[in-house]
């Protein structure tokens, strides 16, 4: 079996990897398109906290059951299908009590002997595994994992009707968590960012109102044009000045949700979260509820999700596409896998 193997830091190379055999609640997928996602990235520049060379990453798929376990129930072969790549102990409370991006022993792709999805097939645990429908095409499932994070994202932030929501970083999870603010009914959403191109795309597919964060009086442009602060703010990104962007822009008594990966700690004014009652949320993957309406989405067609995928690479280019991520060459926003 073909895979795109991460041998050193920055070297990707297509080598021959053992086949895999499902167990017995699992199934065997032929890859049809995988995203890269930036974790994918902080693997690449060796910065990844578990998945490390050798390693085959990859965790956004889509593609077609070749094989399923003994046990499992409800797929066949050529079944097509997305994953949440959790594997779950199904014990601890957390599981049990509908919180199981929380499990204290789950393992991801790239992680001990799960193979990630930048390979010809994947294997996966049954009960993480969602059929996609009819209209929603593999490249569009392959979006299914990034929607669910911004999905939960939202749910986390307890976005409703007339709220005002300020989405800091127009990467992919940014510009997703602003569709899915918009359609959980968001009176006025703002999106920032250092491209254009990412503020374009964030407006085009949701309809906000998008800001360059290089301009140095951007927070106070915001505020003056939105004609006050926000009662939601998504942190989307890693970079420290957007934890001083959120306090200077949120509402009293609102809440500032932590989506983004901080490789480093944040210094943070304790007395102005106190003093104004905010709420500092984290948030983490999904849970199944999440994944669900994901795929439901997608497969409704009410938003033209495909928009956000911007480059498509045979997987025998998987080192171009991550000196894509890596340098920016060009704009871009999700870059796939083909693997097929």
């Amino acid at each position: 079996m073909k895979a795109a193997v991460l041998e050193d830091v920055h070297k990707i190379a297509i080598r021959e990897v053992d086949p895999l055999s499902p167990g017995p609640d699992e199934l065997l997928i032929k890859t049809e398109f995988t995203g890269v996602c930036g974790s994918d990235l902080h693997a690449y520049e060796g910065h990844h906290p578990f998945r490390k060379p050798p390693v085959v990453l990859g965790h956004e798929i889509a593609g077609t059951v070749v094989q399923a376990g003994e046990d499992v129930i409800g797929f066949q072969p050529g079944a097509r299908v997305t994953v949440m790549p959790l594997r779950l102990c199904g014990r601890c409370s957390r599981c049990r009590n509908g919180k199981p991006q929380l499990c204290e022993e789950k393992t991801l792709p790239g992680m001990g002997r799960w193979q990630g999805s930048f390979a010809e097939e994947f294997l996966a645990p049954s009960d993480s595994t969602f059929l996609l429908g009819d209209n929603t095409s593999f490249q569009k499932g392959a979006l299914a994992e990034p929607l669910a994070v911004a999905i939960h994202s939202i749910g986390r932030a307890r976005v409703g009707g007339g709220s005002s929501v300020l989405v800091l970083g127009g990467g992919t999870i940014g510009i997703l968590s602003a569709v899915a603010a918009r359609l959980a009914g968001a009176e006025s959403i703002v999106v920032t960012d250092l491209y254009e191109y990412n503020l374009n795309l964030a407006a085009d597919l949701s309809g906000a109102s998008a800001y360059n964060a290089k301009d140095p009086d951007m927070v106070e442009r915001v505020e003056r044009d939105h004609g006050g602060k926000f009662d939601i703010i998504m942190i989307c990104g890693g970079a420290p000045v957007l934890v001083r962007q959120a306090l200077a822009l949120v509402n009293k008594g609102g809440r500032i949700v932590v989506t983004g990966l901080f490789p480093e700690p944040v210094p943070i004014e304790l007395p102005q979260i106190t003093l104004n009652e905010l709420e500092l949320v984290g948030t983490v993957v999904y849970n199944h509820g999440d994944f669900q309406k994901a795929v439901d989405w997608l497969e409704a067609g009410e938003i033209p999700f495909e928009k956000i995928i911007s480059h498509t690479f045979p997987l025998d280019q998987a080192q171009g596409a991550m000196e894509l991520v890596a340098e920016r060459r060009e704009d871009f926003m999700k870059v796939l896998l083909s693997v097929s």
